[in-house]
């Protein structure tokens, strides 16, 4: 009886230690923000670092770093400190319900997210790069105006959940895939749409303010309106150019 209750003694210590190290640790901002390499910007003085999980609840400036995921609140705003261009990594996802922006006036915000991306806000910085070796979701309730969006990693496909609008933004998909939800919508204002293959379901893109696409194969998707094509588009069955 001893050696039973000695090995679920043992059990359970070994059980709760893997399960503790396992705990996804969730790391605040204060309201008043700071530089993400200060102490004092996080609440309980802790910097996160690769595995934590992030939230932003003030004006967060980046130094150079990393996370696992990561949320940008309200009142939440993530840019990179003046002094120069500063990457931050993101191995999971990134939900953005404030503004992710570069310094006003001052060099870039580098962003490499590994995961699953969600905009619900202001989204400007420079250059935003998808290095997900699994498939990566968009789901957007406002447009994406940063300068350019690279999937780097082109292996895996990118998901559109919703409707999605990119405005003045450069997107390279680098060879790879971006599949639009059945009946979904994709709109693009300005820049270009380069590299690639967009697959649907009755899906419809639109492209405003001489926004063209250079490159790309279109399968089961309608191009509405005026489209400007600067090189190489193929349309695979079921896809069309509506002039109406």
């Amino acid at each position: 009886m001893k050696k039973r209750d000695a090995a679920f003694i043992l059990s359970l210590v070994l059980f709760l230690t893997f399960s503790l190290s396992n705990v996804k640790a969730q790391i605040h901002s204060s309201t008043g923000g700071g530089s993400w390499s200060d102490t004092l910007t996080w609440v309980n003085w802790q910097i996160p670092g690769a595995n934590d999980d992030v939230v932003i609840e003030g004006p967060v400036d980046v130094t150079g770093a990393e996370c696992r995921n990561i949320v940008i609140m309200p009142n939440g705003v993530l840019q990179n400190r003046s002094y120069t261009n500063y990457t931050l990594r993101v191995n999971g996802s990134l939900t953005n319900n404030g503004i992710i922006r570069n310094y006003p006036g001052w060099y870039n915000l580098y962003l490499t997210v590994g995961g699953d991306i969600v905009n619900n806000g202001e989204w400007s910085n420079s250059y935003t790069y998808l290095t997900g070796d699994q498939d990566q979701t968009l789901s957007f309730t406002k447009e994406f105006s940063g300068y350019r969006v690279e999937d780097v990693n082109p292996a895996s496909a990118i998901f559109a959940n919703t409707d999605i609008t990119f405005k003045n933004t450069k997107i390279d998909l680098n060879g790879g895939s971006l599949v639009l939800g059945q009946g979904g919508k994709l709109y693009i204002y300005g820049e270009w749409l380069y590299n690639g293959q967009i697959s649907g379901d009755g899906s419809d893109i639109y492209l405003f303010d001489n926004a063209f696409l250079e490159r790309i194969t279109l399968d089961n998707v309608s191009l509405k309106g005026i489209v400007n094509i600067f090189s190489s588009v193929v349309l695979e069955e079921e896809s069309v150019i509506d002039f109406d």
